[in-house]
C-alpha cells in the first residue's frame, strides 16, 4: 500500500513571536511601571550585511518594548581587543544600560573570549561569558541561554516536537549558536542524543539522514546553493533552519531548500521568518531579565520557554 507523505508543518517565527509578544509586553510594562527602562548596547565591528541587519532588528524590538538601545560602532581597522575591552568597560559601568552584546563576526585577532568574560554577568544577554556557559553545560538555566537556542526551544515546544531520546544533529559550532544548543539539547532540559557537526565531520550526510532532529547553523556559501538538500532529511524529521547569508543587495537566504525539503520532512522552519524573529524574540527576554537581575528579581516566566 502506497503511504503518502504529508507536507511538513511549517515553523513559523514571526507569528509564534507575535503571540509571546504579549507576555512580553506585560512583562515590559512591570519595569517600566517601576521607572526602570532598559537599555541594549550593541557592540558592531565592521560592516557585515547579515550583521548589520541583526542589528537593526534588534532595535526595532527594543523600541517596540518602550525600551532603550545604543549602537556602538567600531571600524574594523580600530578593532583591538584592548579598545573593545575598554567599549565594554564603559559600558558595565553605565546603569543606563541593562544588557551587552558583541554583534559576531569579530575580525581576526580580536580576542573574543576575552571580550565575552569582560561583559558583567547580569549583562550577558548574549548568554556568552564563562558565568553563564556554566548554567547551560551543568543543565542548568543559569542566568540566560544564548538568543538562538531559547528561541529554537520555543519553537521546538511551541510545535510539540519530541525531544526525549531524540536523535539530534546540530551543524555548527559558533558561540551563540551551534555550540550551545548541542549541549542544551543533549543535557537533562531536553533529553536528545546529539551529534555535533562541523566542517571536519565526515559522512555528514548520512549523519543528517539518521537524525531526527537536524539543526543547521551553517550560514556560509558551501559552494552550492543550499546545504541542506531533500535527499539528506530522514522523512517525517524536524528541520531547523539558523543558517542566514546574503545572495543579493536586499536578499537573504538559510541553509535548507526550503521547497524541496518540505515534502519530506515533519517540520520545518521558514526561513527569514523562522528562527530569525525567535532570536530577537529570546533577546528581549533576556533583556526583560537582565533588568530584574539587576533590581535584584527572579527572571520572568512565559506559557511557552
Amino acid at each position: 500500500m502506497l503511504v503518502m507523505h504529508m507536507a511538513a508543518i511549517i515553523m513559523d517565527g514571526r507569528a509564534v513571536s507575535a503571540e509571546l509578544m504579549a507576555e512580553l509586553r506585560r512583562h515590559a510594562g512591570e519595569l517600566l511601571g517601576r521607572g526602570v527602562r532598559p537599555g541594549l548596547a550593541a557592540v558592531l565591528v565592521g560592516d557585515d550585511p547579515a550583521s548589520r541587519q541583526y542589528v537593526r532588528n534588534k532595535q526595532r524590538y527594543t523600541a517596540e518594548l518602550g525600551f532603550a538601545s545604543r549602537l556602538i560602532e567600531v571600524p574594523v581597522k580600530e578593532a583591538s581587543t584592548e579598545r573593545l575591552l575598554g567599549v565594554i568597560d564603559g559600558l558595565n559601568r553605565d546603569p543606563a544600560i541593562a544588557g551587552i552584546l558583541i554583534q559576531l563576526p569579530l575580525p581576526e585577532g580580536v580576542d573574543a573570549f576575552a571580550l565575552f568574560d569582560a561583559i558583567a554577568p547580569l549583562k550577558d544577554v548574549d548568554g556568552v561569558s564563562r558565568a553563564s556557559v556554566a548554567g547551560f553545560y551543568r543543565a542548568q538555566w543559569g542566568n540566560f541561554i544564548p538568543c538562538t537556542p531559547r528561541g529554537v526551544l520555543t519553537l521546538l515546544r511551541y510545535y510539540g516536537v519530541p525531544m526525549d531520546g531524540a536523535r539530534a544533529a546540530v551543524i555548527g559550532r559558533s558561540d551563540i549558536a551551534g555550540k550551545p544548543l548541542a549541549i542544551i539539547l543533549g543535557g537533562r532540559m531536553c533529553n536528545a542524543t546529539v551529534t555535533w557537526c562541523h566542517r571536519h565531520t565526515r559522512n555528514i550526510e548520512e549523519i543528517c539522514r539518521q537524525s531526527d532532529l537536524l539543526v543547521s547553523c551553517v550560514g556560509a556559501d558551501v559552494g552550492r546553493p543550499f546545504f541542506i538538500t531533500a535527499d539528506m532529511v530522514k522523512p517525517g524529521a524536524c528541520v531547523i533552519d539558523v543558517g542566514f547569508r546574503r545572495i543579493a543587495p536586499g536578499r537573504f537566504v538559510g541553509d535548507v531548500d526550503f521547497d524541496a525539503v518540505k515534502e519530506v520532512a515533519g517540520w520545518l522552519t521558514i526561513n527569514p521568518g523562522g528562527t530569525g524573529p525567535m532570536t530577537v524574540l529570546a533577546l528581549m527576554q533576556n533583556l526583560i531579565d537582565a533588568a530584574r537581575y539587576q533590581m535584584g528579581l527572579a527572571r520572568a516566566h512565559y506559557s511557552i520557554e
